[in-house]
């Protein structure tokens, strides 16, 4: 039964970007005076404001204390991570979404792991992962593969605006890893990295929804808005990634976690192909295998050396 976590980590996460397509083309087709009820606003205003509240009740330490204590350099390290990870990156990852296929986003995504790995031996100084020049040979072949022979996969001069936000979407989510790293080391709760800057993040998108959209962005109570934002995503793809995520690294190692992970990718690419119909061809496929064995084939033959 304890395996089912893991699974369950995979599927779920798997799912995030191919429902929120799905929620960004049914906004589109039941717009509301013009506008899409479906925005990066208050999509990741709920989300985020779950996920903060899940972790605050779930580790209730005297935050406010621990703030207090900080060093003002750790306070900075804190505030951009909140500002990479809980706003710069899922904004930049809706907006690629919503320019692009989900199997060519998904796809592109795959380089966040070499971008991580280049900027922690650029930043930390840290060393390269073991055959980390084979990894990012398979997985650029594999965007090649898919640009070439994906027939239909999306990586045209069109899609250029689709293109730089999936790579912003990168840099973002790498640097986050590097800080992430570094935040490591001090050994702060889950209720301040996690729960503090979700809610702060889901503050931000609440302003921002309010100032260009106004208090109604908030009230669309159509089934399918209520069901898809709140239910849906919010609640159990969200929140759900995030609970099962920390069920799965405290029951599992490193390797199974991030074959896990890296198998909600075949998730997203299949449900997509399924429910939005997106093209699966051969070529896709070949992309697929490519950019699976870059990630993966370095736990292949056992874990590498630890970073120095």
């Amino acid at each position: 039964m304890t395996a089912l976590v893991l699974i369950a980590y995979s599927v779920v996460s798997g799912l995030r970007s191919t429902v929120l397509k799905g929620l960004q083309l049914q906004g589109a087709a039941h717009a509301i005076a013009g506008e899409n009820p479906i925005s990066f606003c208050n999509v990741f205003f709920i989300s985020q404001l779950m996920i903060g509240l899940a972790l605050l009740i779930a580790e209730p330490v005297d935050v406010g204390r621990e703030i207090d204590g900080l060093r003002p350099r750790v306070r900075l390290a804190i505030a951009a991570d909140a500002f990479l990870g809980c706003f710069l990156a899922p904004l930049a990852f809706y907006m690629a979404l919503d320019q692009l296929a989900v199997i060519t986003q998904t796809l592109l995504f795959s380089l966040t792991l070499p971008a991580s790995a280049l900027l922690a031996l650029w930043w930390l100084k840290e060393r390269l992962p073991e055959r980390f020049a084979l990894s990012l040979a398979l997985i650029l072949a594999g965007l090649v593969v898919g640009r070439v022979f994906g027939s239909g996969l999306g990586m045209g001069m069109d899609q250029l605006p689709g293109l730089l936000w999936a790579l912003l979407a990168v840099i973002a989510t790498a640097t986050r890893n590097c800080l992430r790293r570094q935040l490591a080391a001090q050994h702060l709760s889950r209720g301040l990295t996690g729960g503090v800057t979700n809610l702060a993040g889901a503050l931000v998108f609440g302003l921002i929804a309010l100032l260009v959209y106004g208090p109604q962005h908030f009230f669309l109570l159509q089934l399918w808005w209520v069901i898809g934002v709140i239910v849906i995503y919010g609640l159990t793809l969200s929140l759900g990634t995030e609970i099962l995520r920390q069920l799965s690294t405290a029951r599992f190692s490193v390797t199974q976690v991030a074959f896990a992970g890296s198998a909600s990718v075949v998730v997203t690419v299949l449900t997509a192909a399924v429910f939005l119909h997106e093209p699966l061809t051969p070529g896709v496929l070949a992309s697929l295998g490519l950019i699976l064995l870059g990630v993966l084939q370095r736990h292949l033959s056992g874990p590498s050396p630890s970073p120095s």
